[in-house]
């Protein structure tokens, strides 16, 4: 039988993010020139970002990696009530970008809550999922888990943001299934939840167009591609005249304009474009390591907090990286989710290394 051992998932881990950031910074100092240069002047304006967000989350990842599980969870509480007054104030003061309210301008800090809920919500879950004994019902550890993290994805959903609330619904779902919780329990979530998911998703004229869209096929077969066709049509453009091999690094057409977010959402758009079928293959196939090797690590480690953290992180970069590719080439719907460690976005990659800060911390939870 085949003995993988924790040591190797971890290698594979952190080549596989390694080689993502790396490629992120080649990809944004192509995609994002353009960009910078209409908006500020300056063709180097929103790398330099990219960089200054990546060394952010850097430094911040090795100084949590070295802190204990048990001094981190003592804060575990501030956290998650702090962002979900966080989310709060989003909706009363927030700033509108985009038709949604998920930024808060501070001045010189200017950030997304949503962000941050998601490794917060990561760690609360885990925690509580983690206590299980027996003087208690394993419903009242559910209920303790869950109820602040359904708060914070209402909250999320009225920005509104459809998107990041089915990755954080998934993400703590998956970490259920992953915890010593009896299995009708996720199995009843998962059936219950399904109409009003539903629901939800059609409460917006938005968000219903764009899935009827999705449903049709109408942009396969040509229609209305300067309307609800446009950035898909235009995604497809991009990738297609990437053949197999690309056009080679710094030669896009698309970030000229024709595709909006080429720098963002659509950043796998701009790959395809420079650097072809293989390009985009070879990205597919590292997210695909990096997130095996996530719940590899879950599967072999002997604690079961830890295990709910890397559940819950490969969860997370598995459902982005699902959404965000699965959006760009007409797969699923569009959703705006922004691809791990390659899209711009500095609340999003500071974010992620707070996550993995938590993830490769080497602690016990009761050190």
């Amino acid at each position: 039988m085949l003995n993988i051992s924790n040591t190797f998932f971890k290698k594979m881990n952190l080549y596989s993010i390694w080689f993502l950031v790396t490629f992120g910074i080649l990809l944004q100092i192509s995609a994002s020139s353009v960009q910078g240069l209409n908006q500020y002047n300056d063709n180097f304006y929103f790398i330099r970002r990219h960089i200054a967000s990546l060394v952010i989350g850097i430094i911040i990842f090795n100084l949590i990696k070295s802190i204990t599980y048990e001094f981190i969870l003592k804060f575990s509480n501030i956290l998650i009530v702090g962002i979900t007054i966080s989310l709060i104030l989003v909706l009363a003061y927030g700033v509108v970008a985009g038709g949604s309210r998920r930024w808060i301008d501070l001045g010189p800090v200017y950030f997304q809550p949503s962000e941050f809920a998601k490794p917060i919500i990561i760690l609360w879950v885990a925690h509580r999922l983690s206590e299980l004994k027996n003087e208690h019902s394993q419903r009242y550890y559910l209920q303790r888990a869950i109820l602040l993290p359904l708060i914070c994805c209402f909250l999320i959903y009225l920005e509104p943001d459809y998107g990041t609330t089915l990755t954080i619904l998934g993400i703590f779902f998956i970490q259920i299934v992953f915890s010593d919780i009896k299995f009708r329990y996720p199995a009843t979530i998962f059936s219950i939840s399904l109409f009003p998911l539903y629901l939800f998703a059609n409460a917006s004229d938005y968000r219903r167009e764009r899935i009827e869209t999705f449903l049709t096929g109408k942009c396969q077969e040509g229609v209305d591609l300067l309307g609800d066709c446009f950035q898909l049509n235009q995604s497809w453009i991009a990738i297609s005249s990437g053949g197999l091999t690309g056009l080679g690094p710094g030669t896009s057409r698309a970030r000229w304009g024709m595709l909006p977010n080429a720098y963002t959402d659509f950043i796998v758009s701009i790959t395809g474009e420079e650097y072809g079928f293989i390009g985009i293959l070879i990205l597919t196939i590292i997210f695909l390591l990096l997130i095996i090797s996530f719940y590899g690590m879950a599967l072999t480690t002997d604690d079961n907090f830890k295990k709910l953290i890397l559940a819950g992180l490969a969860t997370w970069v598995g459902i982005q990286t699902i959404l965000n590719l699965g959006g760009a080439v007409g797969l699923l719907p569009i959703t705006g989710i922004v691809l791990p460690f390659i899209s711009y976005g500095g609340t999003a990659m500071v974010s992620i290394f707070i996550g993995l800060s938590l993830a490769h911390n080497e602690t016990s939870k009761n050190e």
